[in-house]
């Protein structure tokens, strides 16, 4: 899914760019004191910011379902700009679109309309400038269910704006498909036989004594603070190993959690002048997601991208923002990032050096643990930096596409490739484009002639009296 990414990333800066002018994108909010800004003469923006985007291939061993093709796909709460602002006489029109979208994809179309999924709010400068749609719910069970916040689009001479937000929701309870068919019951056994091969509750079993054995090491007089901790810590992997052996030993009760479920996703968008350039932002944010019925809960994943121009030498610049996502491992004091190189279990801070490294040390087995039991389970992770696209020195034009975050969960069934593939925070670009009045100097016809210096005053002077003198003895002589 990450070159699916690049790919929007690409589009969104070539549509900016083929105008011939100029483009501008401003993504996320509009920039303070828009307002009393002085825009560039001519500026185009382009943006784009989705949220989660979910594929879903079905299991070749499951029977046909009525009306739903075997790969599907979903994007959810995304949000689009393009404005252009003109004042040079010559090139596109001004004009301004702003569109904010629940959702969109094959899962969508293969949906009754009644439900409402396709549902898009617009703004256009030519026609309703402000639009909004208040929040409802969308229940399709078992293939989909959303709580769906405000959608709102603005599109106004001097601001362009999108914001998108869903509450909380989930896609596809594939699990109790799997359970339909002799295919899927297979699969499940010989997942929970490489579970226990690979004795993944064991190995967390050990962990959690290593921990609990040098936690013991910490007496009731320790301060209240490093008592609690303790405790915490202590909470923690148990947590994870009651929920690794319920994994382990009854994968069926997977039948019954979602693929993925989310928690507080919203998108914006602006595009609008900023000082005197034009500005344009894009952003996600994701408060929770879960994957494989809660064992890992991915929080606060950030994608954002900016850029900047005004026509002028040194005017333009691109920015992005965002982070690999902090991961919960079952209470917070235990947290960790997630990467192509699996969980990276973050130290825990607040114990007394007599025990921290023994814990720590035991933490980095539990580490391991986890990232074996996800390579057993399929699920494979992926993080996409963000990046600057495009910045032009004479100022014209800018380019950003923030990081995107990528999780694939691979089929039960031998041959079948991933069942899943769950995007978070593709295509979030923004892109800007803007030009200058040029004044034109028409031709001085004086210019190349010799200087003026006054040198000749004398004999003008001189020439003007004696005409003078001799028009006086003319007159006397015809009297």
């Amino acid at each position: 899914m990450a070159a699916t990414r690049r790919r929007r990333g690409v589009a969104v800066t070539a549509l900016a760019l083929a105008s011939g002018t100029s483009l501008a994108a401003i993504a996320s909010a509009a920039p303070a004191g828009a307002a009393t800004s002085h825009a560039p003469a001519y500026y185009q923006g382009v943006t784009s910011a989705n949220v989660v985007g979910v594929a879903l291939h079905l299991p070749s061993a499951l029977p046909a379902l009525p009306i739903l093709p075997k790969d599907l796909a979903v994007n959810l709460i995304g949000v689009t700009g393009n404005a252009v602002h003109n004042t040079l006489g010559t090139g596109r029109a001004t004009a301004s679109t702003a569109i904010a979208s629940l959702a969109s994809g094959s899962l969508v179309d293969a949906l009754p309309d009644a439900l409402g999924l396709k549902k898009i709010v617009k703004a256009t400068l030519s026609g309703q400038q402000s639009a909004s749609d208040n929040s409802r719910d969308v229940s399709a069970d078992p293939l989909l269910n959303l709580n769906i916040g405000p959608l709102a689009a603005i599109a106004k001479a001097n601001l362009n704006q999108a914001t998108a937000t869903l509450t909380d929701g989930y896609v596809a309870k594939l699990g109790a498909l799997l359970n339909t068919t002799a295919a899927g019951n297979q699969a499940i056994s010989q997942i929970q036989q490489a579970l226990q091969n690979a004795n993944v509750t064991g190995a967390v079993n050990n962990v959690v004594n290593q921990v609990t054995s040098a936690l013991n090491g910490i007496t009731g007089s320790a301060p209240a603070p490093v008592q609690q901790v303790a405790t915490s810590v202590e909470q923690a992997v148990q947590l994870v190993q009651d929920k690794v052996n319920s994994l382990v030993n009854n994968l069926t009760a997977l039948s019954n959690a979602a693929v993925v479920s989310v928690k507080t996703l919203d998108a914006a968008q602006s595009i609008a002048p900023a000082g005197k350039a034009a500005q344009a932002l894009a952003s996600v944010n994701l408060a929770d997601l879960n994957v494989l019925n809660g064992l890992l809960s991915v929080k606060g994943f950030v994608s954002q991208a900016s850029a900047v121009a005004n026509g002028l030498p040194g005017g333009a610049k691109a920015t992005f923002s965002g982070h690999a996502p902090i991961v919960a491992i079952g209470t917070p004091v235990l947290t960790a990032t997630l990467d192509e190189n699996g969980l990276n279990l973050s130290d825990v801070v607040g114990l007394p050096a007599s025990v921290t490294s023994q814990v720590d040390a035991a933490l980095a087995q539990l580490q391991n643990v986890l990232n074996t039991l996800l390579g057993t389970l399929g699920v494979h992770l992926n993080f996409v930096p963000g990046h600057v696209d495009k910045v032009d020195p004479a100022g014209k034009y800018a380019a950003a596409t923030g990081p995107e975050y990528d999780i694939v969960v691979d089929s039960p069934i031998p041959g079948d490739g991933a069942l899943a593939e769950i995007g978070l925070g593709h295509g979030t670009a923004a892109s800007v484009s803007a030009l200058q009045h040029v004044v034109k100097h028409v031709p001085n016809p004086q210019a190349g002639a010799l200087p003026h210096t006054g040198a000749n005053l004398p004999l003008i002077g001189g020439a003007g009296l004696a005409l003078l003198i001799g028009a006086g003895v003319l007159r006397r002589r015809m009297a």
